[in-house]
């Protein structure tokens, strides 16, 4: 954790510490502090609007969620397209599905980590609900070329969910320019504190929560 971090944090964790959600004089300096961090995460990742940033638990969440509502809003679609070299939080979700009766394209990568880009697009049909692939692998650092990928997807009506957990921090973006629909990240993976990440959700995409009834 950076220290600037921690000194940005304390407030809340002593004086500031109201429901953000409630209209009472201690939860309207929260309130603000959280439509602050919106604008912040939404420059961070060059989105147009603030409102396309919901805060999670962790990148886990946010890709479980991102998953979820892709296939729950596309009932007639029953095939993924992954990675083989994806984190467990896509592989896990992927497994579960298929355990349910979606088939699961797992595209290989060459000796170099790369994607087998022939093989993407072999699995690329009107039948896949949902690409999800991650922007930079976690144990290699190979990169994969995320913005191609999305465009090709869109082409077949696929959604586009990406993993950027290893790049969110660390490289320029700037999403509101590519054709990704749905991206994780979290904040320990750049000096930010564990237990927070962020589902940025492109305004317009259609979108099923996981869990209901907060603020």
């Amino acid at each position: 954790l950076d220290p600037m971090v921690l000194d940005a944090m304390m407030p809340f964790l002593t004086d500031f510490y109201g429901n953000p959600s409630s209209i009472h004089d201690f939860g309207l300096p929260a309130q603000a502090a959280l439509e602050r961090a919106h604008q912040q995460v939404a420059a961070l990742l060059g989105a147009d609007y603030p409102s396309e940033i919901i805060f999670t638990s962790c990148a886990t969440e946010a890709t479980t969620t991102a998953i979820a509502s892709a296939v729950a809003l596309m009932p007639e679609r029953r095939e993924i397209i992954t990675s083989a070299v994806e984190h467990p939080a896509t592989l896990a979700v992927c497994e579960q599905l298929e355990r349910q009766g979606y088939l699961i394209h797992r595209i290989a990568v060459d000796q170099q980590g790369a994607l087998d880009m022939a093989q993407f697009r072999a699995a690329l049909s009107p039948r896949v609900a949902l690409v999800s692939i991650m922007w930079a692998n976690n144990e290699t650092g190979v990169m994969f070329p995320v913005p191609e990928l999305a465009e090709l997807a869109h082409e077949q009506g696929a959604l586009f969910h990406c993993d950027a957990v290893q790049v969110v921090g660390k490289i320029p973006m700037a999403l509101s320019q590519t054709r990704i629909d749905m991206l994780s990240c979290s904040a320990h993976k750049f000096h930010g504190p564990k237990g927070v990440g962020c589902l940025w959700l492109r305004r317009g995409t259609r979108f099923r929560p996981l869990l209901r009834g907060g603020h």
